[in-house]
């Protein structure tokens, strides 16, 4: 593959995004090196997190347009793109979107089917597929979902580019960090996302994809059902273990002292009441002696 790149250890990827020169965009060649990632992260049945970014100052662009243009892009691939796209929502595995610059059009939708969106603060984000003749492909079904209706309305309508606050703000990402601890922010994401059990985790990401699609009974009873695998799993017997062997009185559901014990329960000093100083409303103070003229 030459137009992007993956790395795997252990459980985690990295997929980059490698077309620096085109602020990432995507080609027919690059469409296709994206279904192949996408095949052999199916098949890398070790892997939990995968974080996607872009080389360069760009995430990605969407279409290369130069290539659009020339008729070298067509519809196949806007569906294959698509089909890719389709296979990381319904992976088992969590997608970090590592937004570290321009996020437009195919790119904002590649970043849509990432489960967590993070954002450096000089990244633009925008779908401006109506000023091309085109539609934004099922971002039209999943953003009212992410932001609601009306704000998704004026990013697909108007096709302007917002600011990364901006996105934070309508919900389109979920964390906006200062460009310069961006890597650094990233990676302590993707091992929080590691250290998280295995089976709660896709079992919430598979639930919540399902939110919005059933109705409350029968979302339930998914819910139960792998409620009970989570309750089975080696997962959750590892971590009552853990619990069990925490040191007493270091509970997780007991609040840290903050070194002052509690009054709750407590019986307060008796109080002297021959020393309690009588209030002075209502009572005349004593008259002062009048002051010497000198």
């Amino acid at each position: 593959m030459s137009t992007i790149r993956l790395a795997i250890e252990g459980p985690l990827a990295r997929i980059t995004l490698d077309r620096p020169d085109v602020l990432n965009a995507g080609n027919a060649e690059w469409v296709r090196d994206l279904g192949e990632v996408v095949a052999r992260l199916e098949r890398a049945t070790d892997v939990r997190v995968v974080v996607l970014g872009g080389a360069g100052r760009a995430f990605c662009t969407g279409v290369d347009l130069d290539a659009l243009a020339s008729g070298a892009f067509g519809l196949d691939d806007f569906v294959a793109w698509e089909d890719a796209m389709v296979a990381i929502e319904r992976m088992d595995r969590l997608f970090v979107a590592g937004i570290n610059g321009h996020c437009l059009g195919g790119g904002l939708q590649l970043a849509l089917v990432c489960d967590y969106r993070l954002a450096s603060d000089a990244a633009r984000l925008g779908l401006p597929a109506v000023k091309e003749c085109l539609i934004p492909s099922m971002a039209l079904y999943r953003l009212p979902r992410l932001i609601g209706a009306a704000r998704a309305r004026e990013l697909i309508l108007l096709g302007e580019p917002i600011d990364a606050p901006t996105a934070e703000r309508y919900g389109l990402v979920n964390r906006v960090v200062p460009a310069a601890a961006f890597e650094r922010e990233l990676e302590t994401l993707a091992q929080k996302l590691l250290a998280l059990p295995p089976a709660s985790v896709r079992a919430s990401k598979l639930l919540t994809a399902r939110a919005f699609d059933l109705d409350f009974d029968a979302f339930r009873r998914e819910m139960q059902a792998h409620f009970k695998v989570c309750l089975d799993s080696e997962d959750h017997r590892a971590a009552m273990q853990a619990m069990r062997e925490r040191p007493r009185g270091s509970s997780a559901n007991k609040e840290p002292s903050r070194g002052v014990r509690p009054t709750v329960g407590r019986r307060s000093p008796a109080i002297d009441i021959s020393r309690v100083v009588r209030p002075t409303v209502g009572r005349r103070s004593p008259a002062k002696a009048p002051r010497r003229q000198i």
